[in-house]
């Protein structure tokens, strides 16, 4: 039976700077906000443990800084745009998105102060309405341009949850095919049925599981492909057929997304992008339920007792995920043949972590132009026929 040792937990579950797990997904570039609500003030964000601040300068190019002035410490996120950059509102030092120094008021005219200092700064791009950072070394990889963020079409970009607990547990949510049918039955009715075969699989872009359940009718089935791409986005089909809908015809599959965004150890901002549905950019951000002891009693002079989660896809993970733990305690599980996408998943990480260590590239970082004109990935459900189930798993055999 396979079993995540404590040490292989402790480096899968941190990501600051220096530690093994953090060094990889600094390799990858990550969303931290949305193109259209960034605009003429900066803000505070936290990405793999650092403190950072984003903006967009007086000439429109997003930025991110560290978070702390090079003067006094004062936090920039107070500070105010600026043409060339972002100043600090403690003692107006002014920064470019690049970091460099480009004023610091009360220095003689002779001073070279500015010359001799650094703010931190990362590189940022836009792309499919959401703004990506990279806090790794240079030179700096391509920032993939994924068919649900680059190609023509409508996008849905919502902030789905934030999460008191570590990044990996909403990743490997994405990879357990049998949660669905426990957690969301109540929501998506045609996934309440356990899956009849399950297969799990590594990919040139991570991982997939595919989950074959009765359809509609006899002789009719749910296919469900559900990928995690490197470092950690969730990708599934198009959500109409989970609710018992049928598949819409695209030029471009209808997929969803959700990065795992790690804040902190304990920290994750789950943010997902929906191609296809009707173009909006806004926050939908999941309430989810917390657990405490007694909390009834805390709450009520007469309670009743247990807790009711509510019957939404995003609340329902959210809520999950968190119960836990902080950092779930791995060595102390007892995996099944149904975590089999969780087995591969984890010992695809600890690979990765050595590649990373010996100076190469891990999987899914780009640096090719012309491999990146459009990458067309993604997870898919649809309804299948008998025929088209036994081809499947002939090919899984």
């Amino acid at each position: 039976m396979y079993r995540t040792t404590k040490e292989e937990n402790e480096i899968l579950s941190r990501v600051g700077p220096g530690t093994p797990m953090g060094e990889l997904l600094r390799r990858y570039w990550w969303p931290v906000g949305f193109s259209a609500h960034l605009k003429n003030k900066p803000t505070f964000i936290r990405l793999l443990c650092e403190d950072l601040v984003l903006f967009r300068d007086g000439q429109g190019r997003a930025g991110v800084l560290g978070a702390h002035c090079a003067h006094r410490r004062a936090n920039l996120c107070l500070g105010d745009v600026d043409k060339q950059g972002l100043r600090c509102r403690y003692h107006g030092w002014l920064y470019d998105c690049d970091g460099r120094v480009l004023q610091t008021p009360g220095e003689p005219p002779e001073s070279r102060l500015k010359e001799k200092l650094r703010q931190l700064s990362y590189p940022t791009q836009e792309l499919g309405g959401l703004v990506f950072t990279y806090l790794g070394p240079k030179p700096v990889p391509l920032l993939p341009r994924f068919h649900f963020l680059a190609a023509e079409g409508e996008r849905d970009c919502i902030i789905q949850a934030f999460n008191d607990s570590n990044w990996l547990q909403s990743v490997e949510n994405g990879l357990d095919p049998f949660h669905v049918s426990f957690t969301h039955g109540d929501v998506w009715k045609p996934m309440a049925v356990e899956p009849e075969k399950i297969m799990f699989e590594e990919t040139e872009w991570g991982a997939v599981y595919k989950a074959i359940r009765p359809g509609r009718s006899a002789g009719e089935y749910n296919f469900r492909m559900h990928y995690i791409i490197m470092p950690g986005i969730a990708s599934g089909g198009d959500n109409t057929v989970s609710s018992g809908g049928d598949l819409p015809s695209n030029d471009f599959p209808a997929v969803t997304c959700r990065w795992a965004v790690p804040i902190d150890d304990t920290h994750t901002m789950n943010l997902r992008v929906r191609y296809k549905p009707p173009k909006q950019h806004r926050v939908q951000i999941a309430k989810q339920l917390k657990i405490e002891p007694y909390k009834e009693y805390k709450e009520s002079d007469d309670p009743v007792l247990g807790y009711n989660i509510p019957a939404a896809v995003f609340e329902e993970d959210a809520t999950i995920v968190d119960s836990l733990g902080a950092i779930v305690d791995r060595e102390n599980e007892n995996l099944s043949v149904i975590d089999g996408g969780i087995i591969i998943l984890r010992q695809l990480y600890l690979k990765q972590i050595e590649i990373v260590k010996a100076g190469g590239d891990p999987l899914g970082v780009i640096r090719d132009d012309e491999k990146n004109r459009m990458i067309v990935v993604g997870g898919e459900y649809r309804w299948i026929s008998t025929a088209e189930r036994q081809q499947i798993e002939r090919a899984n055999v």
